[in-house]
């Protein structure tokens, strides 16, 4: 592994909504960058012979591996799967970008091989932001790792974090997305109940925006794909769901005593977020 990190191979796994933009703004820059996906060859026509359609041919490939997958089965799969990258002889840099329980990565750090370094590198942002190469990453590493990685990272982001040792970058990462949960279904009770108090849901919204109900997505709805969207397990309100479980799965393991107000709290935000109201239809 060269250790200029812009000189290595850097391949992106997942290439969705969020990892194909981040692989597209690496390509600019001239890296020599690739990507795979489950997805067939025909959906990547745009970046050519930087996609790889073998998971093997991939991971032989390339020395930096950032994953950009849904939840822990899809990762369980790219690590342990058929031609996982556990089964790789070679050293490579294997970094988490999805949001994941953090009780999660100790487990997986514990079956990792020795060739394998693993770095929690969770990313916040949005599609929007992947686009413009304006993402934050939250890094949980050894500080050397992370002065290795930053120029790269760099390249896909705004603002690059260092939080702490392995793990740490997952652990704020779930704790945001737990906030960011509670205030996208807090504005969308509202946007749903202002309408029997007589008030236009447009001039709900501005007020919220220059008041202390200011929150990241009320200021966004028209720039996030997902802003509108009702509960489904498999889209953007579903991974927001995933989130708070993984959240979740790491406070119950780690807290001795959780209070049951507050465990009635965690139960109603998930109830509520499998029943998030839908989004007003525009006033005429």
């Amino acid at each position: 592994m060269n250790n200029n990190i812009l000189k290595n191979r850097i391949g992106i796994i997942g290439c969705g909504s969020m990892g194909l933009p981040m692989l597209k703004n690496i390509i600019k820059k001239k890296i020599n960058a690739s990507g795979y996906d489950i997805k067939n060859q025909k959906h990547y026509l745009d970046i050519k012979n930087n996609f790889i359609p073998s998971k093997k041919l991939f991971f032989d490939k390339n020395d930096i591996i950032f994953s950009v997958v849904r939840d822990i089965k899809e990762t369980e799969e790219i690590c342990m799967g058929n031609n996982g990258i556990f089964y790789s002889n070679n050293k490579k840099i294997l970094l988490l970008c999805s949001t994941l329980s953090p009780q999660y990565l100790k487990e997986l750090k514990i079956k990792s091989p020795s060739n394998i370094t693993i770095i929690d590198a969770p990313i916040s942002g949005a599609p929007i932001k992947a686009e413009k190469a304006s993402l934050t990453f939250m890094i949980g590493s050894k500080k050397k790792e992370f002065n290795f990685l930053s120029p790269l990272l760099n390249l896909m982001g705004k603002n690059i974090l260092y939080i702490g040792e392995y793990g740490s970058g997952m652990s704020v990462k779930v704790l945001n997305n737990f906030v960011a949960a509670t205030s996208v279904l807090s504005v969308r009770h509202v946007l749903a109940e202002s309408k029997k108090l007589g008030i236009d849901s447009n001039k709900l919204l501005e007020v919220l925006n220059l008041s202390s109900g200011q929150t990241w997505y009320g200021s966004n709805i028209e720039n996030i794909d997902w802003s509108k969207q009702s509960y489904n397990s498999k889209n953007t309100i579903g991974i927001l769901e995933k989130d708070v479980l993984s959240y979740l799965d790491t406070l119950h393991k780690n807290s001795k005593t959780i209070g049951n107000s507050i465990k009635i709290f965690h139960s109603s935000l998930l109830e509520n977020l499998r029943k998030i109201p839908k989004f007003p239809k525009p006033n005429k």
